[in-house]
């Protein structure tokens, strides 16, 4: 009867990770798609085969869904931030990881303002914790490849990770149609992409520590 039990809890765990992988694959192709202005709760359970009420089962707002959605991207970020060896490149190998992991970069924009703010507390805290987490990884790295004391790595990787989302930020801007913009404004909206203003933000605070 134990084991009967203990193979339907697995099933049923089984079950329930492969709806949020579901959940998640439904909003990532729908912000491919159509941005995220678009993502509605009854359009994702729609695209993952759920029903409405199971949704919510899972996720309680979309912004909970972007959090979700974050989290696994900033764990990618710092998996690949891990694999740096040479401190020389630090800017350059941040720039090109944050271009790199899907939505690392318009979820980071919005994270605070947008997403966080609209979440609740048990579903934030969580994320926090996680972020804590992968924080610590991120700034032990930092205070190996820089040959810092542990406080002083936490102190240039929170610095850089402000930057970044700073940059992140400024990068939607960018992201305008040209045609649609004034030509006396172009200049200023294009010097706002990521892979322009960021590295040398990152350059200057990383001069400081050297």
């Amino acid at each position: 009867m134990a084991l009967a039990e203990n193979r339907k809890r697995a099933r049923s765990e089984g079950e329930k990770e492969a709806r949020k992988a579901a959940i998640l694959a439904a909003a990532r192709e729908t912000i491919a798609e159509s941005g995220f202005d678009e993502v509605t709760m009854s359009g994702l359970a729609k695209r993952a085969r759920l029903a409405k009420g199971t949704l919510y089962l899972y996720v309680a707002t979309k912004e909970e869904l972007f959090l979700s959605l974050f989290v696994a991207a900033m764990e990618d970020y710092v998996d690949r931030f891990e694999e740096l060896t040479d401190p020389g490149t630090i800017a350059e190998e941040m720039t090109r990881a944050a271009l790199e992991v899907p939505l690392f970069l318009p979820l980071f924009a919005r994270l605070v303002a947008v997403i966080e703010a609209n979440v609740g507390d048990q579903a934030l805290f969580a994320a926090k914790r996680e972020f804590g987490r992968q924080g610590a990884r991120a700034a032990l790295h930092f205070a190996k490849l820089l040959d810092l004391p542990p406080a002083r790595g936490t102190q240039v990787m929170n610095t850089l990770m402000m930057a970044l989302q700073g940059a992140a930020q400024f990068d939607i801007t960018s992201r305008r149609d040209p045609a649609g913009v004034p030509e006396d404004l172009r200049p200023m909206l294009a010097s706002h992409a990521f892979a322009v203003s960021f590295p040398p933000a990152a350059r200057l605070i990383l001069s400081a520590v050297r």
